[in-house]
Formats: C-alpha cells, sequence, structure tokens
C-alpha cells in the first residue's frame, strides 16, 4: 500500500481529549488534518502537556506513526480497535495515551470541517 501525500494547505480541526489513568486524568489537544476528499489523514499534538515532559514526547511520536497508518490506508477504526483497554473504575478506558488518541479519531473524524 502506498503512501497518500497531502496537499500543503487542507482542512483541520482540533478536538480535546482526555486519558484516565489510576494517578489521574492527562488532557491533550489534538488537530486532525483532512485530504481534499474530507478523509481523515493525520492527527497532530496540538498541546496540554508541558514542554520536555516524557508524555509529550510520546504524544507527538503516537500521532506521527497513527499518521502514518491512516496515509497508508488503514481504516480509523481499525486502529482504535487494536489498541489494549483497561477496566478502571467500572469503565473499559484505553490503557495507554497512544489508544486515547487512536479512540479520539472518531471525534477528529466527525469534526471535519469540509466533509463530503
Amino acid at each position: 500500500m502506498s503512501r497518500q501525500h497531502l496537499p500543503n494547505r487542507r482542512p483541520a480541526a482540533t478536538v480535546r481529549t482526555t486519558w484516565q489513568t489510576e494517578g489521574g486524568t492527562h488532557t491533550i489537544h489534538l488537530t486532525a488534518g483532512y485530504d481534499l476528499d474530507g478523509n481523515l489523514r493525520e492527527v497532530f499534538y496540538a498541546d496540554g502537556q508541558k514542554t520536555g515532559a516524557g508524555l509529550r514526547d510520546v504524544v507527538q511520536d503516537a500521532c506521527v506513526l497513527i499518521s502514518l497508518l491512516l496515509q497508508h490506508g488503514v481504516p480509523r477504526d481499525q486502529i482504535a480497535k487494536s489498541m489494549s483497554s483497561q477496566t478502571l473504575y467500572g469503565s473499559t478506558v484505553p490503557t495507554t495515551i497512544i489508544g486515547t488518541i487512536a479512540g479520539a479519531l472518531g471525534k477528529l473524524d466527525a469534526l471535519n470541517p469540509d466533509p463530503e
């Protein structure tokens, strides 16, 4: 499968999401980029963690990897379904921040500012 290259200027939308852990709640903002047909093709870390924080680096790297999967045609729901989850306080939640980002893809797809 070849990678779909995106135009320099494209629609984008930003969403806030949270990762719930036993140690607390981590809030991050993600920005999605769409191709000219309105398909979600990339996700970027927008804000939420302090500069120099290890979690910020993990979020940025996860966004790059998820974007590459999207650009190679992997469906967003398949990415999210492949991530691990756990039961925390009676709810099923992603085990990692990477799973949280993958789960937020549905919210980002729904925010498409320029749908087909």
